[in-house]
């Protein structure tokens, strides 16, 4: 019997431990008692106040405002027509709508409230500031029908149900956040969640997004952005696919023609292949060439003139160099021949003076005659 309390115990604090922590929303803006009960649900409610604890989440919720000038907000305190206003009571007289508790815990009236039993009265937090601190100067009393800021608190047993979203995705829970949550696309685009007031899940920073439609895949010619949404792709800007002139469409792109060239089907034609991607493996290995059209008209493009001039450059240019190889050749070859004939006339030179020293004139007569045959 012990052992099975014990583990009842421990279950019981492990349920306790694991309950999120109430969270205060400081709302400036001015409305009726009845206006900021309903923008708190039915996800939050008009804050009570259980204890000191409490009062000081609330008071540094409000601080972390940096707004001096909101004194009083609306909290869920209320006395019902009929009901006095009774001394003796610690709320004298009033109730906490959530529960219905006519407890004080802790809080104290800065001022006496409405001695009346006919109209029905509200409760106010009156707060002073300090430096950059809010402090309570206790609760006032008011008619529901004026205007002021009001706290609502998150009721931790009521909460989003699982979000639905379309696509492959993960959700990421935190159990310290039991309000938020974190959601990962197929594609590793994040987006954290929140679920409001009115239990929707909307997205951090987008809350007009629609939150079922953050996975899904976008449809050809556009693409996701940073914030999820499918937006379109600038295909002209991107891949340039037209000969001529690209322009942009919503989810694709058309090309067109030069001015005054009339040929309407080659100004469809496109850089890119057009085949579908379904029946590209059936057409695999079927290659048809392609049929530029015969251009006769005075009007060429720029693309065609800077084509011409390139290929009549690539054929003029090795040209000249083979020219100039071929002149540097020619110039090389005669030198070596006017240096062969210098040598040449050297020699003979040198062969009729040693003939005409050694065997006088008839000798020169000999070498004269070699030369002539």
């Amino acid at each position: 019997m012990d052992l099975w309390m014990g583990l009842y115990l421990v279950s019981l604090l492990n349920m306790v431990c694991c309950l999120p922590e109430s969270s205060y929303t400081i709302h400036l803006d001015k409305r009726s008692f009845e206006d900021a009960q309903n923008y708190c649900t039915p996800g939050s409610f008009l804050t009570d106040i259980p204890n000191e604890n409490e009062i000081a989440k609330i008071l540094k919720a409000i601080s972390d405002k940096n707004n001096k000038t909101a004194t009083l907000f609306w909290i869920g305190l209320k006395k019902n027509k009929g009901n006095c206003m009774m001394q003796n009571l610690p709320l004298k007289g009033f109730y906490w709508m959530v529960d219905n508790s006519t407890q004080s815990n802790g809080i104290k009236w800065k001022t006496t409230p409405t001695d009346t039993c006919t109209d029905v009265r509200c409760g106010l937090l009156s707060v002073e500031y300090e430096d950059n601190s809010a402090k309570s100067s206790g609760a006032m009393d008011a008619a529901c029908k004026n205007n002021y800021p009001f706290i609502c608190k998150r009721n931790v047993k009521v909460t989003c149900s699982r979000p639905d979203i379309l696509g492959i995705h993960n959700i990421i829970e935190n159990t310290t956040e039991p309000f938020a949550r974190q959601v990962i696309c197929s594609s590793n685009h994040k987006f954290n969640l929140e679920c409001s007031n009115d239990l929707v899940w909307t997205v951090v920073g987008y809350p007009n997004m629609d939150v079922s439609q953050l996975c899904l895949q976008c449809k050809e010619g556009l693409k996701k952005d940073s914030s999820g949404n499918c937006v379109d792709i600038d295909e002209c800007e991107t891949t340039n696919p037209c000969k001529y002139r690209c322009i942009n469409t919503a989810g694709s792109y058309k090309c067109v023609c030069p001015d005054n060239d009339n040929d309407s089907d080659a100004c469809n034609e496109s850089m890119v292949s057009t085949t579908d991607p379904k029946n590209s493996n059936a057409d695999e290995g079927k290659s048809e060439p392609t049929i530029l059209p015969d251009y006769t008209s005075t009007h060429k493009t720029i693309g065609h003139t800077e084509e011409n001039t390139g290929s009549t450059s690539y054929i003029i240019v090795p040209v000249i160099i083979a020219l100039l190889i071929f002149m540097v050749l020619l110039v090389i070859i005669a030198a070596v021949i006017k240096c062969c004939l210098r040598r040449r006339t050297i020699k003979l030179a040198r062969r009729k003076a040693e003939a005409v020293a050694l065997n006088g004139s008839s000798s020169m007569e000999k070498v004269n005659e070699k030369e002539e045959t």
